[in-house]
């Protein structure tokens, strides 16, 4: 293998790979930019570029990714998303232009086959331990997404094993078909209604395509058996099965009532709300990835079981995203994903037909997929879907070429000039949010590193010129704000400080706030933040202009998410501040009835507990509030939200003996 070969076998192996980093979409982000710039540079020495049926669609896409992008109200959120969304059209523009791309291809696909049965593996070992959730996802969250990952391997793994017959080599066979049936049975272990449905609904014409090439009806019978048995394992050796998971029988017929399925209601819910959302943001949408600050807002009260971070309707969820532009461009994309397949089968005898009717399944059934499931917010599946339709057209389609010309008389100082204006506003807000996470969070190894060169550089520091470079990066603005309310707290309790001081500090501090929540969607938790602040510097302020901004905020912030537990909790601390303690008691007990998780309830009886029994102090109350505060979904971590045993009912039973306690006192 020549080293340029082996070198972009490995770049286009780590650009997937940084897809299932769930914090690295900027890394993903700048990965495709240099992947852009490789295929132009080629394009421009060849002074041609090739044109195939869905190459006009991807470009639109992509123009539409980044329009979207600057114009949304939470710029920061939207660019890390473009970088996801933008894995299908870049890979696609960049494969299809790719001079070597059936070399690249040959040992690219024994690589995804490998990677396949090896992510397979790794979720059937979770089921069989009942890792996490005692799901097989992976290293996703969510089943769902997975069983589409399964999908988009097990087409082009099925299409090897029917491609490769018996009488050639009967080894290599046996592996192909040895692979194909562990991700099967890590499909089928996944119990997911959408991913298994799909797969069964695109069964049919692989099998059919695969007769065709290989006239053998053993073969056929052999992959039917493999599915079969590998069903049979999964649901005898692993205890999942999709049958597990059918819908709820009415109590008058033995039919099943897909209405009364909590999971399918609870999706309808959702839809509702997300086409409300999108018909009031038409044009641009919301901004990518905001979804899950706008969704609040019009979030049913029936609809109390889900997280709320994705519509499980990639379609809907786009179109509020990203208007009706961006679901009209990606029903386009699947139409001409259609039109390639019908392509495909004309030439279904010849083993190009098959290969990329295979591929083109793959990319079919995610797209089949994400109307009732949230599949294109990762990465990988973007990027993966983009060389498999790169590849499809590599092997079906009569690309038009078109000359590049006009570009060699201009000079090569101003071609340079204006290539690096673009790349710098391209990358700079991917490049600057690694820094971010490497120096602002976690352990900062990015600072440690830092300061073996110069050691007088500091969090803040860092923070600051991230932020005065570009506002809109969320970790640095968070840095800032922190550093602003440490700030404050020291130099307000400072005797030497004067009056004037402390006002213009907490002037310049409620101004860093609102910035940030109006770069933010006003983020609830940043607005309860800044009115518990304005609440306890209320005399500096002035009691009539701090607590009417308190007000304010708050209101704002019940707008957005009129869910929100600690902006309740604070709207009842700004009644006691006020004189108003029985309203506030009847604030809470108000919205203990109106919070979705038992969580959010808890945290609101502390409050409640808190303020019945002033002025005396439990100080076990503040200990309960501190772990209340450690508990975070899955939503917010990217991870199973595994909490220790009996966690909620202990919380319960410590908050009962208290409320107990104080009934006696009284």
């Amino acid at each position: 293998m020549k080293l340029n070969y082996l070198l972009q076998l490995l770049f286009l192996g780590c650009l997937i790979l940084s897809g299932f980093w769930y914090i690295g979409s900027a890394l993903t982000g700048l990965l495709l930019i240099v992947a852009a710039v490789v295929a132009c540079n080629s394009m421009f020495l060849r002074r041609t570029f090739q044109v195939y049926s869905l190459t006009k669609l991807m470009l639109a896409y992509l123009a539409w990714l980044f329009v979207v992008a600057y114009s949304s109200a939470v710029p920061n959120t939207s660019m890390l998303t473009l970088a996801v969304l933008a894995g299908l059209p870049v890979m696609y523009l960049v494969a299809t232009n790719l001079p070597n791309l059936p070399e690249i291809w040959q040992n690219l696909r024994i690589i995804l086959f490998f990677t396949g049965v090896g992510l397979a593996v790794w979720a059937i070992w979770q089921v069989a331990n009942k890792i996490g959730y005692g799901w097989a996802v992976g290293p996703l969250v969510d089943r769902n997404a997975f069983a589409a990952l399964m999908n988009l391997f097990w087409f082009p793994v099925a299409y090897l094993f029917l491609a490769n017959k018996f009488t050639s080599n009967r080894w290599i066979s046996i592996l192909l078909g040895g692979g194909l049936f562990v991700i099967s049975i890590a499909l089928f272990a996944t119990a997911s209604r959408g991913g298994i449905a799909t797969w069964m609904l695109l069964l049919p014409f692989i099998l059919w395509v695969g007769y065709r090439h290989a006239k053998s009806k053993q073969l056929i019978a052999i992959t039917l058996c493999i599915v079969l048995f590998a069903y049979f394992c999964s649901a005898q050796f692993l205890h999942s099965s999709v049958a597990d998971r059918s819908f709820q029988i009415g109590p008058s017929a033995q039919t099943a009532q897909l209405s009364k399925d909590a999971s399918t209601s609870a999706r309808l819910l959702m839809w509702q709300s997300t086409i409300k959302m999108a018909m009031d943001h038409p044009f641009s949408g919301t901004g990518w990835g905001t979804f899950v600050a706008y969704y609040p807002a019009y979030r049913s009260p029936l609809e109390n079981t889900t997280s709320g971070v994705a519509a499980h309707n990639d379609y809907l969820q786009l179109a509020a995203e990203g208007g009706i532009p961006a679901l009209l461009l990606l029903l386009c994309i699947m139409i001409g994903l259609l039109l390639q397949l019908r392509k495909g089968f004309k030439l279904a005898p010849d083993k190009t037909g098959i290969e990329s009717i295979a591929l083109l399944l793959g990319v079919l059934a995610i797209f089949t997929q994400a109307a009732v499931n949230f599949v294109f917010v990762f990465a990988f599946m973007n990027i993966l879907a983009g060389l498999y339709l790169a590849r499809a057209a590599r092997l079906i389609d009569t690309p038009q070429t078109i000359k590049i010309t006009g570009f060699e008389q201009i000079r090569p100082s101003i071609k340079r000039l204006l290539a690096g204006f673009i790349l710098l506003l391209v990358t700079a807000p991917f490049a600057l949010h690694l820094i971010a996470q490497a120096c602002l969070t976690g352990s900062q190894p990015g600072l440690k590193a830092i300061d073996l060169i110069a050691p007088r550089v500091t969090t803040y520091k860092v923070a600051n010129f991230i932020a005065a470079t570009r506002p809109q990066e969320g970790i640095a603005q968070e840095a800032m704000l922190q550093t602003a309310e440490q700030f404050l707290a020291e130099n307000v309790s400072n005797s030497a400080v004067t009056d004037d001081f402390r006002h213009e500090l907490l002037n310049e501090t409620i101004e860093r706030f609102d910035a940030v929540r109006a770069r933010s969607a006003n983020n609830p938790n940043v607005g309860a933040r800044e009115a518990k602040m304005l609440i306890a510097y209320h005399s500096i302020l002035g009691d009539n202009i701090a607590y009417s901004k308190a007000q304010q905020i708050l209101s704002d912030n019940l707008k957005a998410d009129p869910y929100h537990a600690q902006s309740m909790i604070m709207f009842a601390r700004l009644q006691v501040a006020q004189g108003h303690r029985a309203e506030a008691i009847q604030t809470l007990q108000l919205a203990q009835n109106h919070v979705r998780t038992q969580r959010d309830q808890q945290l609101i009886v502390v409050e409640s507990l808190r303020q019945l029994a002033t002025p005396r102090v439990i100080t076990e109350l503040d200990d309960i509030e501190k772990q209340l505060g450690l508990v975070r979904s899955d939503s917010e971590t990217g991870k199973p939200l595994i909490l220790p045993p009996n966690f909620s009912e202990n919380i319960d039973a410590r908050l009962n003996a208290i409320a107990a306690q104080i009934q006696q006192v009284q």
